[in-house]
């Protein structure tokens, strides 16, 4: 565990207040929590130089839009994607948008790159239901150092299936980054690289370590991204949490819990349950990691509050698929293989039926986890199995684009591909682990054998011209 005395070790070094060592009390030395100021779609989204909350240097990380995290992307089911995007970092870089189901060529891959003063138009359709998704950068052996030093943001998509629940919003609805970081004596940020996943010793909160905020006692919507590295996040708050979403949006139905596990890129939707409190009481949203909470709630008043949540959530299909037996079998091995094999972006490996249901099972011998993503579709877990866990936590039901495997076990998944044809990826969103090799290609198509030999040809050759 991280002791509050490294912590505060850790902030001293940057020259910020801290709380005193014992109790739980809100001091004022604790930063106020920023919230994500929303994105204004006139202007390109830019990576940028930017100054961190934490760091003193005013040029020692990068942004959106000199924004850490970057702005917050509202749009609409329904509605038309349509943003310019821009580089200005003196490396090239790509705009992934994690969670949305997009067309191959606005997906963000690496083989797609905006190299340094390049700007570019993305556009396409939101057909997916709502939910919290984010973005950040993909290109191949440099994901892990620019999210490290401050590129990620959030996206949420609205529909009208959410917003006829009612759910707390406003000043009641919190968005919550949570991400780890490093800095040496004078302040600086460090990257200190390790090929099984980089860690560091202060918790960040919307960038800012251990911060404050106010709210009154009624029920708050967290909406909380883990947008680290490598930290796996295990959560717990001094007042009754129930889970209503994860990454694919709301659930069916919601479920009390004590604790939630939230590995690199996953997604929690939770309803916090203030109304137990009163005026001048403190709650603490804890990580198992750090003896200091996370995130400090001040009481700050009495609000009449007689929401309640519904016991049904949403109608989810569930996917259906003949036997137990997978079509598909990933090993992750080392910190750099799948299959045995590690990232070629020249090589695609395998194709899939579009529209058809397919069972992929998830496979590693190693201890370490293995927070697993995979592009261009949705999917739901159905099975664990050996030595690991042997039970779908709540917070795995519903649908997933990412799916936290623990050491000697295996994951089950059903998954379709039913939104575009095309070139995606899966891989480990460890992010050392991505781009250290764990990462591999794949197409999906109507006719699976030529769809597998054009993307062959053009991973070559570059794209083939359709039209004369």
């Amino acid at each position: 565990m991280l002791t509050r005395r490294k912590i505060l070790t850790s902030l001293a070094s940057l020259g910020l207040g801290v709380p005193a060592l014992g109790g739980f009390a809100a001091t004022p030395e604790r930063p106020v929590l920023p919230r994500p100021r929303a994105f204004n779609f006139s202007q390109p989204l830019t990576a940028t130089r930017a100054r961190l909350p934490f760091t003193r240097s005013q040029s020692s990380g990068y942004g959106y839009n000199t924004q850490c995290p970057g702005p917050l992307i509202r749009v609409r089911k329904g509605q038309e994607f349509r943003v310019r995007v821009a580089n200005q970092l003196d490396e090239e870089t790509t705009f992934h948008w994690h969670g949305l189901v997009a067309p191959t060529a606005a997906d963000g891959q690496p083989q797609f790159p905006i190299l340094p003063g390049e700007e570019r138009e993305i556009c396409f359709p939101i057909r997916q239901r709502a939910g919290l998704n984010w973005y950040h950068p993909h290109p191949h052996g440099a994901t892990a150092r620019q999210a490290w030093h401050g590129l990620g943001g959030l996206f949420v998509i609205e529909d009208d299936e959410e917003e006829a629940l009612n759910l707390p919003s406003g000043d009641d609805e919190l968005f919550l980054v949570l991400r780890d970081a490093e800095t040496d004596g004078l302040g600086k940020l460090l990257y200190p690289f390790n090929p099984d996943g980089t860690e560091g010793s202060l918790p960040l909160v919307n960038g800012v370590v251990n911060p404050r905020t106010e709210l009154a006692n009624r029920q708050v919507r967290l909406r909380i991204l883990n947008g680290a590295n490598a930290r796996v996040f295990r959560l717990s708050a001094d007042a009754p949490i129930t889970i209503i979403g994860n990454d694919g949006g709301l659930l069916p139905a919601p479920a009390p819990i004590d604790q939630v596990e939230i590995g690199p890129a996953e997604r929690l939707d939770l309803i916090l349950d203030l109304r137990g409190m009163a005026p001048g009481d403190m709650v603490g949203l804890h990580d198992t990691n750090f003896e200091d909470p996370l995130l400090e709630i001040a009481i700050r008043g009495d609000a009449p509050d007689t929401w309640r949540i519904p016991d049904l959530l949403s109608e989810i299909e569930p996917l259906s698929h003949a036997g137990e037996s997978p079509d598909r079998i990933f090993r992750f091995e080392n910190d750099s293989t799948i299959n045995g094999q590690g990232f070629d972006p020249r090589r695609i490996d395998f194709a899939i039926p579009f529209g058809k249901v397919e069972r992929w099972r998830f496979i590693s011998a190693q201890g370490a986890p293995h927070p697993i993503h995979v592009h261009g579709a949705h999917f739901q877990i159905v099975q664990r199995s050996g030595r690991g866990r042997t039970h779908i936590e709540p917070w795995e039901a519903g649908w997933k684009d990412t799916v936290l495997k623990w050491g000697p076990e295996q994951v089950d998944v059903l998954i379709r591909f039913d939104a575009y044809e095309g070139r995606y990826l899966l891989h480990c969103h460890k992010l050392e682990h991505e781009d250290g090799g764990m990462m591999l290609n794949f197409v999906t198509g109507k006719d699976p054998a030529a769809a597998l030999e054009r993307a062959r040809i053009e991973a070559i050759y570059g794209p083939i011209c359709t039209t004369l």
